[in-house]
């Protein structure tokens, strides 16, 4: 085989796998459907955190969940993802960038899925989490800078959620 057959080859199994992976990728149905976000935890789950009896929206097609309750500075979003990226790698990214600027506080999380971190913000607490291929993220919003009590009361309805994700 000559050079320049050596090259269109190798031109046309980069365009094979280039092909796969975006099928891959982009194919609906591959992996396991994520769970209605608003179903992982209830009204008296969050009500300690939010005061009153919360309520909640979602979004149409049930990713996104929003607590809401008395307290008007605090709410409890739970967020699922569509299956087009791999939940490792997801979880990878986010936790690599989690602490990039090196001004937050960030914390693996023990017992919770099959990988954990929680991120102490401006604004609040942030959890994420890996189960099972899949990414799951509670954030609390506090209305201020997190503090190390923020998580401690977010994490057992992390751990109630992803049971139940």
């Amino acid at each position: 085989m000559n050079q320049n057959n050596e090259k269109i080859a190798r031109h046309h199994v980069f365009i094979l796998w280039a092909l796969a992976l975006a099928v891959w990728l982009l194919a609906p149905g591959l992996l396991p459907a994520q769970t209605n976000a608003c179903a992982l935890l209830k009204a008296a789950d969050v009500a300690p955190l939010l005061g009153g009896t919360p309520t909640n929206t979602t979004t149409p097609k049930g990713m996104t969940c929003t607590w809401t309750g008395s307290n008007a500075k605090r709410k409890l979003i739970i967020l699922t993802y569509e299956d087009r990226i791999p939940g490792s790698v997801m979880f990878m990214g986010a936790r690599q960038g989690a602490g990039a600027d090196g001004k937050k506080m960030v914390s693996d999380e023990t017992g919770i899925g099959d990988k954990a971190f929680s991120v102490q913000e401006s604004f609040g607490v942030i959890f994420i989490v890996l189960k099972q291929g899949r990414v799951l993220q509670l954030q609390y919003l506090t209305g201020g800078q997190a503090t190390s009590q923020d998580v401690a009361a977010l994490r057992p309805l992390m751990k109630k959620a992803v049971a139940a994700f």
